[in-house]
């Protein structure tokens, strides 16, 4: 190792292998990292041993050293006394990072003994940690304050699955967008659940395929879709007579298109025409024909099937207008391709739900999360990361959702196939605990609620009190890695900016006001100048 600077402080009276107070005249930042070189006796080899560690300082304290009571006689209050420097001290806690000694990065196993030097850390130190990635490695970002040392993450590690947390504006969609083309550009399959569109206009250095989620009677469980359409739990019957419905024209469909080796909405066409030449009831039929999509047929359809089912007219009545209402205020389509139809190697697929109602994101992710588990254990898709913003809306404490199940056998399972899911959420707190469990890779940016800090420490076993108390503080864009993906030695980390994400930034609201106004005053001028030279005519 190299000369080292003048110490910045020493060690205090409480020091453990991998935590230690630090003594200083001055507050070191959180986030600062520290190097320690001391002298340990090894009772094994009964001998000294030189030992080297780098650690991070998480949180920082003032303390008095002279505390002065003053009697109430001499008109003072009760207090201390601060002459100078010497007078009071800055306690820092500093986690151990890794033990580096001999040049090789290892978890530390000795204390360092009090009142030894701690100096500033080296980026000769840091890059025993850190500069030994792995071939199957990304860049993410730069270590903090060291902007020359990349860190790139292991994406071998993430089939053990990635939590991303931090507040709104903390950058948590800027790291899930420099993930994904990082990843799709190494030949990488990324599946991103966008629930706000923020990924729609998503430009990079890797394909981006984006398409706005639709409802496909087809695929939606018949139970899942009729709540949608008949969504009073108390309307027993009609519920009854549309699931019997459903479940009776979702067969005809399949087996006319098994029989003739047609597409679903070719068999849907056949079906139609069909009935419409027998003269049975299609409400639609006075449409022209090529005005009539696969959509509006297939609720021809099933409005003619629940003539089948049912003779009570007043239920079907109200069924009707139920159906009609559904297919009309939202998307449905029978020709949308399945996630698994598009998920390549070395592209990003977006799927945006945005349009969609919050029950209906809960049964498009549940549709989303097994098909790619079957396609990966069938070996129809490559390895594929799952990307899943506001899982906190899909993976409640104690509330059971339809995608909950399927994302609980997704990371269950998944592992074994190349299935890997990203839990995208800036409320930790409200997130199950057993899914999240699962979770071997952590990225934390800025948190401010202790309830959410207090979360992500009973998530994240390796994440201490002092990371947490670091949290507040993050600026954006920074954040905490930890885990199987960084060799579980945390790293505070500078991500870089995802250039080609034009959606999801904070806006310049008063900047936008002043174009605006200004746009105005100019368009008032030029109208002020055309009437002036309208009058002088």
């Amino acid at each position: 190792m190299s000369s080292r600077p003048r110490p910045i402080g020493v060690v205090g009276d409480e020091s453990t292998p991998t935590k230690v107070d630090i003594k200083a005249s001055h507050p070191i930042l959180p986030g600062t990292y520290v190097y320690i070189r001391f002298r340990v006796r090894n009772p094994v080899k009964d001998a000294e041993e030189e030992r080297e560690v780098v650690g991070m300082i998480g949180s920082t304290v003032y303390k008095s050293l002279v505390p002065i009571v003053v009697t109430p006689s001499s008109g003072q209050l009760e207090g201390y006394y601060y002459a100078s420097d010497l007078k009071r001290e800055s306690h820092m806690t500093a986690l151990v990072v890794a033990d580096i000694t001999g040049g090789r990065a290892q978890f530390p196993k000795y204390p360092p003994p009090p009142e030894t030097p701690v100096h500033p850390a080296g980026e000769e130190h840091l890059k025993v940690v850190y500069g030994c990635a792995a071939d199957s490695g990304v860049r993410v970002g730069a270590l903090v304050g060291f902007e020359e040392l990349e860190i790139r993450v292991d994406v071998n590690a993430l089939p053990k699955h990635l939590l991303i947390t931090g507040t709104t504006g903390s950058g948590k969609s800027n790291l899930v967008a420099i993930l994904a083309d990082r990843i799709a550009r190494i030949g990488g399959s990324v599946v991103i659940f966008d629930v706000h569109g923020e990924y729609r206009d998503l430009r990079g250095d890797s394909p981006v395929k984006s398409y706005e989620a639709a409802i496909n009677p087809l695929k939606v469980p018949p139970r899942l879709l009729v709540s949608f359409i008949v969504p009073e739990a108390g309307a027993t019957k009609q519920r009854r007579i549309l699931t019997r419905s459903l479940r009776r024209l979702n067969e005809r469909i399949r087996d006319e298109a098994r029989k003739d080796r047609k597409s679903y909405v070719e068999a849907v066409k056949g079906l139609y025409e069909s009935e419409a030449k027998s003269r049975k009831r299609l409400p639609n039929r006075e449409t022209p024909e090529e005005a009539v999509g696969s959509a509006d047929m297939y609720r021809e359809l099933l409005k003619s099937e629940l003539r089948k089912v049912s003779t009570d007219s007043k239920v079907i009545e109200a069924v009707e207008d139920k159906i009609d209402y559904f297919f009309e205020t939202h998307r449905v389509s029978l020709e949308g391709l399945d996630v698994s139809d598009i998920a390549r190697p070395g592209v990003v697929v977006v799927v945006d739900v945005s349009a969609l109602g919050d029950e209906e994101r809960d049964c498009m992710l549940k549709v989303i999360a097994e098909d790619l588990l079957r396609s990966l254990k069938e070996k129809l898709i490559p390895p594929t990361l799952l990307v899943v913003e506001e899982a906190h809306a899909f993976l409640k404490q104690n509330v059971s959702t339809e995608s909950k199940r399927a994302l609980q056998r997704f990371i269950r399972e998944g592992r074994k196939f190349g299935g890997m899911l990203a839990i995208v959420s800036q409320r930790p707190r409200a997130l199950d605990v057993d899914v999240v469990s699962q979770v071997q890779n952590f990225a934390f940016l800025r948190l401010v609620q202790e309830a959410d800090r207090s979360a992500v420490m009973g998530l994240a076993d390796v994440l201490g009190k002092e990371y947490s108390d670091l949290m507040p503080s993050l600026p954006p864009g920074h954040c905490v890695l930890v885990g199987e993906w960084v060799r579980w030695y945390p790293a505070y980390v500078r991500v870089d900016l995802h250039k080609g994400k034009r959606v999801g930034a904070t806006p310049d609201v008063v900047g936008v006001w002043r174009k605006r106004i200004e746009a105005s005053e100019s368009r008032q001028r030029e109208y002020e100048s055309l009437a002036r030279e309208w009058e002088g005519n």
